[in-house]
């Protein structure tokens, strides 16, 4: 296949990668944001049925509709570009790269990390914050997710998301969607609480304001965005074996012995104490280290003083 051929992008005839009535959709969206009104498309659906792929298409057509080029998928350094953010602490820096360079959106994938399991964390209720106020930033945010329930309920409260994309029966040659709006949604959420073994049973209760298709990237962006996708999802794996293991990072450690990050670093240097293993360039030690600490606090208390037990 020549080189043009792979930069080629993949179109139905009308000139989108998706089904026309979603362009429509997201023009729709677009104009939403420009009323300084927040505005959250949600694609949802099970592994490998295209949801990190459709959010490229429609970053890359809200981006054209507003006068920029493709998105970025990729950067020098190889990790996704200022547009696609994986994981929440991304999102939210990267969200402010977008307000300073006026990009007009934004993804966010595989969002598990904001779910109802997890929203009395300080870290979701950030995310709650965040997400309470973006529409200061005038920027679609486009979230990427297996199931749109995981997503707090104060979202829906606040009447943010706009739209879902809820994916499915995937070929080799294109890829199902169905649309449904924020009324639809509260309604598939409803019948979630009434089959919660079969989730997935909800979606068929609500008829789809509307059926779509889509094609895949370009060969070239295809690539991209697999490099991309496996790098982050190799990091995700790395984080979730040092939590079955129980190792520790900085905050944690401090958190558990009541101290400043910079005296357990400090404290961790004058023990030379080595660490277990280095992910994303965080450092990890093992549990028994608590128990140093601790012994160190014990040691250097004031006479006088309780003790730390």
């Amino acid at each position: 296949m020549a080189t043009d051929e792979k930069l080629k992008p993949n179109l139905y005839p009308h000139g989108h990668a998706f089904s026309e009535i979603l362009a429509f959709n997201l023009q729709d969206l677009n104009k939403r944001v420009q009323n300084k009104k927040a505005s959250l498309l949600i694609l949802d659906g099970g592994v490998g049925e295209g949801k990190t792929t459709l959010m490229v298409e429609v970053l890359d057509y809200l981006n054209k509709i507003n006068g920029h080029p493709e998105i970025e998928i990729e950067d020098s350094k190889g990790k996704a570009g200022p547009q696609m953010a994986m994981g929440g602490v991304q999102f939210l820096k990267k969200l402010r790269v977008c307000f300073d360079k006026n990009l007009p959106c934004i993804g966010y994938d595989e969002a598990g990390d904001f779910s109802k399991r997890g929203s009395l964390t300080n870290f979701n209720a950030m995310l709650n914050r965040t997400f309470e106020t973006f529409r200061a930033f005038k920027c679609i945010v486009v979230i990427a997710l297996p199931n749109f329930n995981f997503l707090d309920n104060s979202l829906f409260d606040n009447q943010i998301p706009r739209c879902l994309i809820h994916m499915q029966s995937r070929t080799q040659k294109q890829g199902n969607f169905d649309v449904y709006g924020l009324d639809e949604m509260n309604w598939i959420r409803y019948w979630m609480t009434k089959w919660p073994k079969h989730k997935t049973k909800a979606y068929g209760k609500v008829i789809p304001n509307y059926r779509g298709h889509f094609l895949d990237v370009s060969p070239a962006r295809s690539k991209r965005l697999d490099v991309v996708s496996i790098s982050n999802k190799l990091s995700i794996l790395r984080k979730s074996e040092v939590k079955i293991e129980g190792l520790l990072s900085y905050p944690e450690l401090a958190q558990k012995v009541d101290r400043s990050v910079v005296w357990v670093r400090k404290a961790i240097a004058d023990l030379n104490i080595k660490h277990k293993r280095i992910v994303d360039r965080a450092k990890y030690f093992e549990p028994h280290v608590v128990n140093q600490l601790v012994e160190l606090l014990d040691d250097t208390a004031p006479i006088g003083r309780p003790r730390i037990r």
